[in-house]
């Protein structure tokens, strides 16, 4: 029977456990023959067959009235293997990778807990580094949504603390509608994460997407859906990144912490 080539040692098999398994992959179907082909006592082979039958890497089953062992069916060990890496690489519940052909990486995440989960990691993992945005106004109902007002402020403030520096593509008097909405508190934590920002006309913001770039991952948000898309190392990547650039150099440019202070002065 085919199985897939799979990293035993993800699984954390012992070395004796390893050995039984590939016994049992290559046809050794029985305690007795196992034990001769790997040189364990037949004692010592019951307990691991149990211990590799726990771990859903094999099963059994009867022919001739003899209990008979093989590996088990490659989408449960696919299945296994996938749990594991999603507790290595911190996959949320609600989180699900799609797969693909190449090293790239492709994960769904749906709902309020993941997505807070996703983006809490996000903001603390990337330290220190610049991240592109791209959203318009319609997002923000689905951000108080998920996060609310003073989350939202929170994130602000987590941001400037680990010195990310954000640069975003924003339609014309974004800062002014959301000081409008958010308030003074809003304005005081959003002002000094910011460099400059890109202004393009407003016709091209009528969705609720957004679009968070770092530079080994992006990120597609609907958040009025519930909805975070996380590519990394793939062409989409890059092809999204390409666009981004060719937005930016397209676009009129403008200091939103100026536009930040003057309101918060105003709103004295």
């Amino acid at each position: 029977m085919e199985t897939p080539t799979i990293p035993l040692r993800i699984l954390g098999l012992t070395k004796k456990e390893t050995q039984v398994f590939k016994a049992i992959k290559m046809g050794f179907s029985t305690p007795l023959v196992i034990s001769h082909k790997v040189k364990v006592s037949r004692p010592a082979i019951y307990e691991i067959i149990i211990r590799l039958k726990e771990r859903g890497l094999i099963k059994s089953h009867i022919k001739n009235g003899k209990k008979l062992w093989e590996v088990e069916k490659g989408e449960a060990i696919d299945h296994l293997l996938y749990e594991a890496k999603k507790e290595i690489l911190n996959i949320h519940s609600g989180s699900e990778e799609v797969k693909g052909t190449s090293d790239s990486t492709v994960i769904v995440h749906r709902g309020k807990d993941a997505i807070k989960s996703l983006l809490d990691n996000v903001f603390k993992d990337y330290k220190n580094e610049r991240c592109y945005g791209f959203q318009g106004d319609l997002p923000a109902s689905g951000w108080g949504s998920v996060y609310g007002i003073e989350a939202t402020n929170a994130i602000n403030k987590l941001i400037k603390k680990n010195g990310i520096i954000t640069e975003a593509v924003m339609p014309a008097g974004w800062f002014e509608r959301q000081y409008k909405v958010m308030g003074k508190d809003w304005a005081i934590d959003f002002e000094g994460r910011s460099t400059r920002t890109h202004v393009i006309p407003e016709e091209y913001f009528q969705h609720g997407g957004q679009l968070f770039i770092f530079k080994n991952a992006l990120y597609l948000l609907a958040m009025n859906e519930e909805v975070v898309v996380e590519i990394r190392n793939s062409e989409l990547q890059k092809m999204i990144l390409a666009m981004f650039r060719y937005v930016q150099d397209q676009s009129e440019k403008i200091d939103p912490n100026r536009i930040l202070r003057e309101l918060i002065e105003k709103g004295k």
